[in-house]
């Protein structure tokens, strides 16, 4: 059985990115026709939309449903559909230059891996929103959202390890609203 599991998508309840390992499916873009079951979720209605990104399938429930009734059972026909990698048609995401697409990737791997296990051993998450131009923009949720210390975990963490590996990246911005904490007294 492949490795699978959820995260949740802040700004958008009806989405689930289920990070999956980084060499099962090697496509980007909407996906166009899924291996069974998961293709029979779409045709019901119960998914609306699938979109494959580096290490990790995006589900998108369909109106009138929720991941509380219908999680366990997109979980059972997405392990399905990834034991399959050669029934999934993918339609590129033609907006993506060629280096974006490896930094995003190399991104997603460090928010997975030891920056965003470092984030949640202070109580916060790094979520990845987009790359582009060699600009990565990242969403600072819990802990992290509004902690003086967050900028110096992005730069010190995340942008340096980037830099390492991506020389060419430009910056890392942080696109996340601002929590309002009170004042210390």
């Amino acid at each position: 059985m492949v490795p699978l599991h959820p995260q949740r998508c802040a700004d958008e309840p009806d989405l689930l990115r289920w990070v999956i390992p980084a060499d099962l499916l090697d496509s980007v873009g909407v996906v166009a026709a899924a291996p069974p079951p998961l293709a029979g979720l779409l045709a019901d209605g119960i998914l609306a939309e699938l979109g494959l990104e580096p290490a990790a399938v995006l589900t998108r429930l369909g109106p009138r449903h929720s991941w509380g009734e219908q999680g366990p059972r997109v979980r059972g026909a997405l392990h399905a559909a990834l034991g399959e990698p050669g029934g999934w048609h993918v339609v590129p995401d033609s907006g993506e230059r060629a280096g974006d697409a490896e930094l995003r990737t190399l991104t997603q791997q460090l928010l997975d891996g030891p920056v965003g296990q470092f984030a949640a051993a202070h109580g916060g998450r790094i979520d990845l929103v987009d790359v582009r131009d060699d600009v990565v923009t990242v969403r600072l949720a819990g802990a992290c959202n509004g902690c003086p210390a967050a900028r110096s975990t992005l730069h010190g963490q995340l942008e340096r390890r980037l830099r390492q590996r991506y020389p060419a990246l430009r910056a890392v911005v942080d696109h996340s609203p601002r929590s309002i904490r009170p004042a210390r007294r």
